[in-house]
C-alpha cells in the first residue's frame, strides 16, 4: 500500500478519525479524515463524487430583506477587520452566499464584487441589493479576470475548497499594494476539537474538505507574498462560534423540538463556564486571519 500524502503539503498524512453528516444529516456515509505529519492540516481522504446534496435543504434558503438585514446586524463585526486598514475601495468576496457581508460592505460603501457558486443566490444579490454577483465555482479563475482589489474576504469557505492554497496564491497576485485578505476558518488546534474530536460540529463533514492550523496559512500566504496583520479567535465571530460547537455537539438533526431546546440551552452554558480556556490565544473554535499585500 502506497504511504498517504497530505494533498496540501505533500507530507505524510496518517488517518486521525472517522465521521457522520453529524450537522445536517445526509445519509449514513462514514467519512475518513487524516492528519498531515508535517503541517498539522487535515483534510477529507474520501470526498464524495458529487457534494451538491450535502449542500441541500435549508442551505441556500434566501431571506427576505428584513431577515437579511436582521442578520447583517449581528455580523457588523465583519467589518472592524477592513475598515482600519481598507477605508475605501474595491472589495471581492468569495463565496458570497445570499448576501450578508454584500450588505454590510456596500452600505459601508464599498465597492463590492460577489463570487458565489449558487445561481439563486447571485441573482437575489443582484436583484434584491444591486451588487456585482458573479456565479463560478472557480473563483481563483474568476480572481484572474478582476481588476485589482483592496479586500479580499473568505468567511468561512476556504475549508470548503479543493484547492485552498491556489485561491490564496491568486487572492495575493490580485491584491493591490497594501490590500488585505480576510480568511475565517474552523481552528483545529481548539480546545473544544481536542475535547470532542469527529462529533465536534466544526468538522462539518463532508462539506469542510479541510482544517488548516493558522500557521499554516499564514507559512502559505507568506510563500504567496503576503504578511501576517492579525489572526484572532477571540473577535465576536469566534466567540459566536464557540457557543454554536458547545449547542450543535449536543443538538442532533433529527432531535424533537424540545430536546433542541434543551440542547441549545446546555451548549450556552458551557460556553459560557469554558470561555476563559476558549478565549486563550488560539483555543477559540474559529481564527480570523488578516494577511497583508505589502505596499
Amino acid at each position: 500500500m502506497s504511504e498517504r500524502r497530505c494533498p496540501l503539503c505533500g507530507g505524510r498524512a496518517e488517518t486521525a478519525f472517522v465521521a457522520r453528516d453529524r450537522n445536517r444529516g445526509v445519509g449514513d456515509e462514514r467519512f475518513e479524515y487524516a492528519r498531515c505529519t508535517a503541517c498539522g492540516s487535515f483534510h477529507l481522504v474520501n470526498v464524495p463524487a458529487d457534494l451538491g446534496p450535502y449542500y441541500g435543504g435549508e442551505y441556500f434558503v434566501l431571506p427576505s430583506r428584513e431577515e437579511l438585514d436582521a442578520v447583517a446586524r449581528g455580523e457588523s463585526y465583519r467589518l472592524e477587520f477592513l475598515r482600519p486598514r481598507v477605508p475605501a475601495g474595491r472589495v471581492v468576496e468569495i463565496g458570497a452566499g445570499y448576501g450578508v457581508f454584500a450588505r454590510l460592505a456596500s452600505e459601508a460603501g464599498y465597492d463590492y464584487t460577489g463570487i458565489e457558486m449558487d445561481a439563486r443566490c447571485c441573482e437575489y444579490m443582484r436583484s434584491e441589493l444591486g451588487v456585482e454577483a458573479i456565479r463560478s465555482d472557480t473563483p481563483g479563475a474568476v480572481l484572474d479576470e478582476l481588476p485589482p482589489s483592496d479586500a479580499i474576504t473568505l468567511w468561512h469557505v476556504l475549508e470548503h475548497l479543493p484547492d485552498p492554497w491556489d485561491v490564496v496564491r491568486r487572492a495575493a497576485a490580485n491584491l493591490a499594494p497594501g490590500g488585505i485578505l480576510v480568511c475565517a476558518m474552523p481552528n483545529p488546534e481548539a480546545f473544544q476539537f481536542r475535547l470532542l474530536g469527529r462529533r465536534w460540529p466544526h468538522v462539518d463533514a463532508p462539506r469542510h474538505l479541510y482544517l488548516i492550523p493558522a500557521r499554516e496559512l499564514e507559512a502559505q500566504a507568506a510563500r504567496a507574498g503576503l504578511e501576517t496583520a492579525e489572526v484572532t479567535g477571540n473577535d465576536p465571530g469566534g466567540r459566536h462560534w464557540n457557543v454554536f460547537g458547545w449547542q450543535h455537539a449536543l443538538v442532533r438533526p433529527t432531535a424533537h423540538t424540545a430536546a433542541k431546546l434543551a440542547a441549545l440551552q446546555a451548549g450556552r452554558v458551557a460556553a459560557a463556564l469554558l470561555a476563559p480556556v476558549e478565549r486563550r490565544p488560539l483555543r477559540g473554535s474559529t481564527y480570523t486571519a488578516v494577511l497583508r499585500k505589502p505596499a
